[in-house]
């Protein structure tokens, strides 16, 4: 069953990272910061227009953006190795969630004006997402078992089978004497 939540909201954040990417290079004043509802003005636009700091910002959204992307190809082209998709999707989540911290700390320090509420609100809605995921991966009935998982149910399974086997032969071999007698 392939997991629709998951694909929706990687392919979400990977086009919303991707826009910002661009809006943060190709943006006019403020370098796009605009889109995200954040009034530049005074020094402040000076401070976002220049080159280095555009690409800065752009190169952060950027691998995000790619990171999402891949976590996304992997979700859609092998959906039976989860493993490898979950690597990259919580790489992707941790990445994003330190640019947002990153952005965060710069909106608190700097209180440029709506930077901090624009960057917590997508901060909190980029964790809902990954609650939303892991749940969805939780609730998934055809989950896969990890190797390590499958071994130690296979050991407790054996285990669990040989004292069986020797309480069986315990009790048959018992017959009313002292076991120690015989």
């Amino acid at each position: 069953m392939p997991r629709l939540l998951t694909l929706f909201l990687v392919l979400h954040w990977a086009v919303l990272f991707s826009l910002l990417a661009g809006l943060a290079v190709f943006g006019g004043d403020g370098g796009g910061l605009t889109f995200l509802g954040i009034d530049m003005s005074g020094q402040d636009i000076f401070l976002a227009s220049v080159p280095v700091m555009k690409a800065t910002v752009s190169f952060g959204f950027a691998i995000c953006s790619v990171l999402f992307w891949w976590a996304f190809v992997t979700f859609f082209v092998s959906p039976g190795n989860r493993v490898a998709g979950d690597e990259v999707l919580r790489m992707a989540f941790s990445t994003a969630s330190g640019l947002m911290t990153l952005m965060l700390v710069v909106g608190t320090i700097k209180a440029t004006a709506g930077l901090f509420p624009a960057m917590a609100a997508h901060f909190a809605a980029l964790i809902a997402s990954y609650v939303a995921i892991r749940a969805e991966r939780q609730l998934d009935p055809h989950q896969a078992v990890d190797g390590g998982e499958a071994r130690l149910a296979a050991r407790v399974k054996a285990i669990d089978a040989s004292r069986t086997a020797r309480l069986s032969r315990f009790v048959t071999a018992y017959d009313g004497q002292r076991s120690f007698d015989r």
